[in-house]
């Protein structure tokens, strides 16, 4: 039996936008998405005590996304990479060695996340960076835009929480750190595009 990974986060706020250095772009390019080798994932993001946010299913290399961080319940849907919601595209997902790209039906880059293994950037477009995540030797991961910090996921004994700038909790996970998570600190990304960014890399776990 496939392995199911489950993520359950309690996010009260969102803060924070920048720009950070830029890297080189890799030209190496891995598949789109792989129903064969990816594993399935359910998220679900809580605000308030009982109201869902966000819930994130992928199965057999299909993501079902409800979502309300618009503030307005909204269902996205994706398959080999095209995200629509009321059959209307929102964005169409490459995944390469070094990240994804959120396009547009264009194939114009709308936001795109830089994976190194020291760092993350959140571009807008190709090369705006706007957040920066930075991984910890004790289990963090800080959200920076430029030097002003934004927010942390921080491991816990039970899971993971995420934590703004000052230090207060926004929300809890039962899974260790990982950088979708990180990607709900960031507030300048248009909501639906947030949540399938978010439902992306949490497939890249």
């Amino acid at each position: 039996m496939k392995r199911l990974l489950l993520v359950m986060v309690a996010l009260v706020g969102v803060a924070g936008c920048g720009r950070g250095d830029q890297l080189p772009t890799s030209a190496s390019v891995a598949p789109s998405q792989s129903s064969t080798v990816a594993m399935p994932a359910f998220l679900r993001v809580t605000g308030r005590p009982t109201s869902s946010m966000m819930a994130v299913v992928w199965r057999n290399g299909v993501a079902t996304i409800t979502s309300r961080l618009s503030g307005r319940k909204t269902t996205i849907s994706g398959k080999a990479g095209r995200y629509t919601r009321n059959g209307r595209l929102l964005a169409v997902v490459r995944n390469y060695r070094d990240g994804v790209r959120l396009k547009d039906a264009g194939g114009v880059t709308l936001w795109r996340a830089r994976i190194s293994r020291t760092q993350v950037q959140i571009r807008r477009g190709e090369t705006e960076v706007r957040y920066t995540f930075r991984p910890y030797g004790d289990d963090r991961i800080i959200v920076r835009q430029g030097t002003l910090l934004v927010g942390s996921v921080r491991a816990v004994e039970n899971g993971a929480e995420l934590l703004d700038a000052r230090g207060v909790r926004l929300g809890l996970s039962s899974s260790r750190p990982g950088n979708d998570m990180a990607v709900l600190l960031c507030s300048e990304i248009p909501p639906d595009l947030r949540a399938i960014l978010t439902a992306v890399l949490l497939r890249r776990r």
